[in-house]
């Protein structure tokens, strides 16, 4: 009898616990509607709040350039330049871009200063397609007169 009350009552506690997140749960953290377009054509009114809102961002692109900021494997830090892009008709193609910051020893083994021959899924350089976990700091100013956004990447994934 015991055994079935145990029993009973863990059939009535375990779904509640598989589903503790909601939806809902998720929206208020992550962002998952922007893309790299859309956050560079952020009208300068809104970043204010766009910034306070503290959402993170799940980014798609292409590794366009790889800047080693410090390579020490305690201290390491490394800039990506991340691209996407579209079609105008059909000559032209509009490029979005950001610049993604990754800090802390877990992303050395993520960013070799070589590309290895046989590089493992993890390894990410330049020209790969990847997909990004950020949190945007602040618009900088890039090349030329062109403002880009800076984010600090928490994760990031090649695709295939």
């Amino acid at each position: 009898m015991r055994m079935r009350m145990i029993c009973l009552l863990v059939i009535l506690l375990l779904p509640g616990s598989l589903f503790a997140y909601d939806q809902s749960d998720f929206d208020r953290i992550v962002d998952f509607s922007f893309t790299l377009k859309q956050l560079n054509q952020l009208p300068t009114a809104d970043i204010p709040a766009f910034l306070a809102a503290d959402k993170l961002l799940v980014l798609n692109g292409t590794v366009a350039n790889v800047r080693f900021i410090d390579s020490d494997e305690e201290n390491f830090q490394v800039e990506l330049e991340l691209v996407a892009g579209e079609w105008e008709g059909l000559e032209n193609v509009r490029s979005y871009r950001c610049t993604v910051l990754f800090r802390g020893s877990r992303f050395f083994p993520v960013f070799p200063r070589r590309a290895p021959k046989n590089p493992a899924q993890e390894f990410v350089s330049a020209n790969d397609r990847i997909l990004v976990t950020a949190k945007a700091i602040d618009k900088i100013s890039g090349e030329g007169d062109e403002a880009i956004w800076l984010l600090e990447g928490l994760h990031v994934r090649r695709i295939r």
